[in-house]
């Protein structure tokens, strides 16, 4: 298993985490989205566009829902700052930083 994976693992422990897309536009805690590459093309557009200034955006190539173990989960936040910063720190060939 990836840093990464791990670190997510961590945040959904330590209760740190948004699930899906809609959850996500409307909170302004998230500090790092992360999305599948399976999300939908307008909720991608959403998330660009709606987010704030300090967040990251990263695109994850492998199944969101097999990391976090829910059915039908194409988009996280982690709401965690320190959480975040180590993610960033982590990116892999399996997750890209998006613009």
């Amino acid at each position: 298993m990836a840093k990464i994976e791990t670190m997510i693992g961590f945040a959904i422990k330590a209760n740190k985490i948004i699930y899906g897309a809609e959850r996500i536009y409307s909170n302004k805690k998230a500090r790092l989205i992360i999305i599948c590459h399976t999300l939908a093309d307008n909720s991608k557009k959403k998330l660009l566009e709606k987010r704030l200034q300090n967040q990251q955006i990263i695109l994850s190539k492998i199944l969101l829902e097999d990391i976090v173990y829910k059915t039908n989960c194409k988009a996280i936040a982690i709401t965690d700052i320190s959480f975040s910063k180590i993610i960033l720190e982590s990116v892999n060939e399996k997750f890209t930083l998006l613009d």
